[in-house]
């Protein structure tokens, strides 16, 4: 399941080659209810089949523009895969988008000029990545934790599977297992040193710093700059031992101390989550914040035209939308009103999508989210940069 970011989403904003075919539906969770999404699927691209021959394709164009949409509802494997919360299919001339999505969205269809996908923004300043490093004598675990899924990453060759490994394979002596000093080989390459019950207390420590100083840098090398936030779960002396050496801005400063040793990967993320929630949470706090700090000014709006008109030329700082909701109507010309229709008529376009493409476009954050996280209760607000 991709993670729908803001870098991942800023490029759909600017697609204006058109016909644009957008279809949102929610998954039917119960096992005995899957075979309903299939039909839905159907019966939404029929609609769509339509509304494109109505916009002048052929019978045969609008059948071939719809192809990998149609692949993919009579595909039974994927429909009998684990239903997420929501599917979006996004289409146009030479592309072709299939979101599954963790969380349920109201239905939608949608052929225009462009790409309808505010519901895709729901939540996408959140970025919920992020990287546990698990560390035992015993092994190394990295696990990749993105829009509620999780999965062990192989980690390269190079990177000793555990302390025995590193160490030429003679038993560890565990009564030392947390007892460390500093030291390294020369030239910054480490070699493993033969332990064990017969040899001193000094020695045992000086194998295990070199093991984690071992694991730091070359976990450094293998991590970009651009990683998400890494965990660190391991036992506290250890944390303290692996943070020396490790120099990588991805290391969150609070970790797990804990050995992980007996522990499942779902019991690992369960115990990195609080670490990484407030994180999470940072952006749309400092935005609402920073809006309750403007309000009354010009710096605040809740007009939609103002809105549109901001988010036209690049104003818009923040834009606040509740999921599900849209207003259809005209962009109004000089001197003209804006009339808004709460179901589309023709020539309309979906202005609240409007507003969230261009806000993005131009750098601003569009904040699509529950009623209830709403700095004010209108439909939709904004703050602008000037």
């Amino acid at each position: 399941m991709q993670t729908l970011t803001l870098d991942v989403l800023k490029p759909l904003t600017e697609w204006e080659q058109g016909p644009c075919v957008s279809i949102y539906i929610p998954r039917h969770q119960a096992v005995s209810e899957l075979g309903q999404d299939s039909i839905e699927l159907r019966n939404q691209l029929d609609e769509a089949e339509t509304a494109l021959q109505e916009r002048g394709l052929g019978t045969a164009e609008a059948r071939s523009f719809l192809k990998p949409a149609r692949e993919l509802q009579n595909d039974p494997v994927f429909w009998k895969q684990g239903a997420p919360q929501g599917l979006c299919l996004l289409m146009a001339p030479g592309l072709f988008h299939h979101f599954d999505l963790p969380y349920q969205c109201p239905k939608t269809l949608s052929v225009d000029d462009t790409l309808y996908i505010s519901p895709l923004f729901y939540k996408a300043y959140e970025d919920d990545r992020f990287d546990l490093l698990a560390i035992c004598p015993k092994s190394i675990r990295m696990i990749r934790h993105q829009n509620g899924d999780f999965q062990e990453i192989e980690l390269p060759e190079n990177i000793p599977s555990n302390l025995d490994e590193f160490a030429g394979g003679i038993e560890f002596e565990e009564s030392l297992q947390f007892h460390t000093t500093s030291s390294g080989t020369p030239g910054g390459e480490f070699a493993g040193i033969q332990h064990g019950h017969g040899l001193t207390k000094e020695q045992n420590e000086k194998v295990l710093t070199d093991y984690y100083q071992l694991l730091a840098r070359q976990l450094e090398n293998y991590l970009e700059n651009n990683t998400p936030p890494l965990v660190l779960v391991c036992a506290e002396k250890q944390q303290s031992l692996f943070r020396k050496h490790f120099q990588g801005s991805q290391l969150l400063p609070e970790g797990v101390a804990t050995s992980p040793d007996q522990l499942s990967v779902r019991e690992l993320i369960d115990l990195a989550l609080p670490v990484v929630e407030s994180k999470f949470q940072t952006s749309l706090q400092k935005a609402q914040e920073k809006f309750q700090k403007h309000m009354g000014t010009s710096r605040i709006s809740h007009q939609l035209e103002e809105i549109l008109q901001a988010a036209g030329q690049g104003r818009v700082e923040a834009l606040f939308t509740p999921i599900g909701s849209e207003l259809w109507g005209h962009l109004p010309q000089d001197g003209e009103l804006l009339q808004t229709h709460t179901q589309q008529e023709s020539g309309d376009i979906a202005l609240l999508n409007w507003a969230i493409r261009n806000t993005c476009r131009h750098g601003g954050t569009p904040y699509v989210i529950q009623p209830d996280d709403m700095p004010d209760q209108h439909p939709v607000l904004a703050s602008f940069r000037w």
